[in-house]
């Protein structure tokens, strides 16, 4: 019986012939479609040389994330440099740990270290043309494309695991940990304002500035059952989104709720841009109401009711602020005139 399987080599380098259009200097980092290697030798494009396919590399790597030592490492073929994107080509494992502000990565190359887990779902959409990279959105929970699908009755693969670097606010910081959502405009935001879609929690702190940010995709992060309370509305109808005055405390809407007698969810934490007065400057950690006009203002006197506690200061023209919602904030007077 002849054999089914004959020993080459023990394949730490392989033959590659140059198909992108462009030579190639030793060093390079070459991506091989689900892992990456290194080019041993100058290979001019047409031409085969040898790229290696193991061992410890020092390779350029994106200065706005920290590496710690085990994480698997990506590289992104347009910038040229590793990253912990994990829509980017696997790279391998980084073999010491890297600060934010680094520039550079030691990185264990290798198809070995790629991790198999099914992190993907096939999308069928409905909608307008989809390009690899872009978010979509969920009911309660994001994806990212893993490759262009096309418009109404397109189908493709969605990541629904990883670690990606998104578009984010520039008028927040995020530290690790933070859960983020999706907003109106497709960015990064902590605010869970209605029609923000929960998409991951932050791997990395960010700069207020700062307009980039890498989350780690969950479908955990949704509001729990205790964030909403369920409203049994006695007036008109209530649009998603709008203010739910209680006799000492505000809610905002998480859905529309029919006019009397319909009945709808009303979140009572979290925070959410809501309009305010132009008249006054709110600093973090003011203690804000809403007034009988529906809009935030540090005036505590009746009528109006406690909402909660400003998280990032205002300008006096200013017409909107980010409140965090806190039942048990106290009416600061009751005279009625």
């Amino acid at each position: 019986m002849s054999k089914v399987a004959t020993y080459k080599h023990p394949g730490e380098v392989m033959d590659w012939e140059n198909a992108t259009g462009s030579d190639v200097s030793v060093g390079d980092v070459i991506s091989l479609g689900t892992f990456c290697g290194v080019a041993s030798v100058d290979i001019a494009d047409g031409e085969t040389g040898s790229v290696v396919l193991s061992g410890v590399y020092e390779i350029a790597a994106v200065n706005n994330a920290a590496f710690t030592q085990g994480d698997m490492i990506y590289f992104d073929t347009v910038a040229k440099k590793a990253t912990k994107d994990t829509s980017k080509a696997f790279l391998g494992v980084a073999m010491r740990g890297k600060e934010t502000a680094g520039t550079t990565a030691w990185v264990k190359i290798g198809y070995e270290w790629h991790d198999k887990a099914e992190k993907t779902i096939t999308y069928s959409n409905t909608g307008a043309k989809i390009t690899a990279g872009d978010v979509v959105k969920f009911s309660d929970f994001c994806g990212i494309a893993a490759e262009t699908i096309a418009a109404t009755d397109g189908e493709g693969a969605v990541y629904i695991e990883g670690t990606f670097e998104l578009a984010s606010v520039t008028n927040a910081a995020f530290v690790a940990g933070d859960r983020l959502y999706i907003d109106a405009a497709g960015k990064l935001s902590k605010l869970r304002t209605y029609g923000n879609v929960p998409i991951g929690v932050a791997a990395d702190a960010k700069g207020t500035a700062a307009a980039t940010a890498f989350v780690t995709l969950s479908r955990d992060v949704a509001p729990k059952g205790e964030d909403t309370i369920t409203y049994a509305n006695s007036g008109a109808e209530i649009a998603a989104g709008a203010v739910v005055k209680f006799a000492d405390f505000v809610g905002v809407a998480a859905e529309t709720i029919a006019a009397t007698p319909g009945t709808g969810k009303v979140y009572i934490t979290g925070e959410y841009t809501l309009e305010s007065v132009t008249d006054a400057a709110f600093t973090a950690g003011d203690l804000l109401y809403v007034g009988s006009d529906g809009k935030l203002s540090k005036v505590g006197t009746f009528p109006a009711i406690p909402a909660g506690i400003c998280t990032v200061a205002k300008a006096q023209s200013g017409a909107t602020a980010t409140v965090r919602l806190g039942p048990g904030i106290p009416r600061l007077a009751t005279a009625q005139g």
